[in-house]
């Protein structure tokens, strides 16, 4: 239909062949290249598209691992507070355990100055007394060391063996003064001992002999 419209035209003498191919050329051309430019516009749409998504997904990322920064830092001042206020405890503690601990020192020494007090005081004559008068029976002294007996007493303290007393030998209460004395051979308490609650503070000094070579 198309080449009869031609036909006539060209009988008319209005073209030439050659302008109905150029005039051809210049419809058919843009129809094929107008779907490709539509198609490379919406691939570059897409893209964009693409590209806008990403940048999105980038900028959440960036603001959640900011959130999760700044709730970082709060954890961590958060922890230094704590932190602190735990120095400030322990340095609290310290001194009031200090305080403590001088309070109960000076306790101590204060009842145990009354327990000693008689023989405290009582002392000093007791050393003139014996210096100037050096047969001064023994006997007449004793009495005097009776608030030492009570305060060991009152303390737990118990005495192991007694002066000159002959005991067998045990190694886990005496002290021997010859390294060939044997377990359970007889000896003599030269100095007491004492222990407190089953723990030996010191043990007692024992001998084969006692003074004098008896």
């Amino acid at each position: 239909m198309f080449a009869d419209i031609l036909s006539d035209i060209q009988g008319i003498g209005m073209f030439s062949w050659e302008s109905f191919v150029v005039i051809g050329i210049g419809i058919f051309v843009p129809l094929l290249v107008i779907p490709k430019i539509s198609n490379g516009t919406s691939l570059k749409f897409g893209k964009r598209t693409d590209k806008s998504k990403q940048i999105q997904l980038l900028e959440d990322e960036i603001q959640l691992s900011h959130q999760k920064h700044l709730e970082l830092e709060q954890k961590i001042q958060q922890l230094l507070s704590e932190k602190a206020a735990l120095h400030q405890e322990g340095v609290r503690l310290h001194e009031e355990l200090q305080q403590q601990r001088l309070q109960l020192t000076e306790e101590f020494r204060t009842t145990t100055f009354e327990q000693l007090q008689t023989l405290l005081t009582n002392y000093p004559s007791i050393h003139q007394m014996v210096t100037i008068k050096p047969d001064l029976p023994v006997k007449n002294l004793l009495s005097m060391f009776t608030p030492l007996d009570n305060l060991l007493g009152k303390w737990g303290y118990e005495q192991i063996g007694k002066a000159w007393e002959q005991v067998p030998y045990n190694s886990q209460l005496h002290q021997p003064d010859k390294a060939d004395i044997t377990e359970g051979e007889l000896v003599y308490i030269r100095f007491v001992g004492y222990q407190h609650q089953g723990r030996i503070l010191c043990p007692a000094k024992v001998s084969r002999t006692l003074p004098g070579g008896r």
